[in-house]
């Protein structure tokens, strides 16, 4: 004989399930308020003297995606990879901004340093990746070399065409100094400083430093 009790408590337990269910559904039904919200911003329900209302918390957040360009160099006559993240010349951070399309910090206090690599930029020539437009820069260290840094003393490079001389890639520090005794280019030095970390090249000509990544 089924027990009239035992019934009751499983009619209970069918009208919870029931209710769970419910619930459920008009959670999938009507989600929370903070998916329509902009980015980096939760909602919170806040009560004020009694009164219910709706908070907004801008936040920030570590995991938050960065996209930085990479730029093209060169060292040994091999290819690196480079990001520009800080120049000491307000001018020249324009300029970079606006050539790898990503804004470039103006850092003053980098031109303190003590350790400073050299990096050359090509005015004219082949045209390329460079930052105005013609070969990539060169830089005299990557990472693995005992005086590699990520400050760089900006120096710029001129090819003298109305001489008959045919601009070539160059693609060393070694290759510079060649072409300048030969007469070929010009060299001024500039006090501008740039921080562009090196993340990925190609290893040295003499096959000392290997090549690697960051």
């Amino acid at each position: 004989m089924n027990d009239p009790k035992l019934a009751r408590g499983n009619d209970t337990s069918t009208k919870k399930i029931i209710a769970a269910l419910i619930v459920f559904g008009t959670m999938i039904a009507f989600p929370l308020a903070i998916s329509d919200k902009p980015a980096f911003a939760i909602g919170t329900n806040s009560t004020t003297s009694g009164t219910a209302g709706t908070s907004m918390m801008k936040l920030t957040t570590p995991n938050a995606p960065v996209v930085i360009p990479l730029v093209k160099g060169l060292y040994d006559g091999k290819d690196i990879l480079l990001i520009t993240t800080e120049v000491s010349d307000k001018a020249m951070k324009d300029q970079i901004g606006n050539f790898t399309g990503s804004p470039v910090n103006y850092e003053p206090n980098l031109t303190k340093s003590q350790d400073i690599g050299n990096l050359w930029i090509f005015k004219n020539g082949v045209k390329g990746p460079g930052f105005m437009g013609f070969q990539a820069s060169v830089v005299d260290s990557i990472p693995g070399d005992s005086h590699y840094t990520p400050l760089w003393k900006v120096s710029i490079i001129e090819w003298k065409t109305t001489s008959g001389t045919t601009p070539t890639i160059l693609g060393s520090d070694n290759a510079i100094a060649a072409a300048q005794s030969k007469g070929q280019i010009t060299i001024t030095p500039t006090k501008v400083v740039v921080n562009c970390p090196i993340l990925q090249w190609g290893g040295n000509k003499d096959n000392t430093i290997r090549a690697g990544h960051i």
